[in-house]
């Protein structure tokens, strides 16, 4: 069984995972370093949404999620949406 806090954070994740994915440049700098947080990102979130959900599907148990890693969750998926799916604008830090 799944609980909610795990069900919420494979949400999460999705979002995030199909935002960066739904990224379009439109003139953007290419920088490598950048592509590969990014890819990173959408993999890694991507990844656990969809193990989530087999596991929720076949039955099996899912490891849990804490409350607190969902704030974090939600926050980074508040940021990615803001930006529109530009990680360079998520980690750009203003001196």
């Amino acid at each position: 069984m799944i609980d909610i806090w795990t069900f919420l954070a494979s949400g999460v994740c999705g979002a995030i995972c199909w935002r960066i994915a739904s990224y379009r440049r439109r003139g953007a700098r290419y920088r490598p370093g950048v592509a590969v947080c990014a890819y990173l990102l959408a993999v890694g979130s991507g990844c656990y949404s969809l193990s989530v959900l087999l596991a929720m599907l076949l039955g099996k148990h899912a490891q849990g999620v804490s409350p607190f890693l969902l704030i974090v969750l939600t926050v980074l998926m508040v940021l990615v949406c803001r930006a529109r799916g530009n990680v360079a604008a998520v980690l750009r830090v203003d001196p």
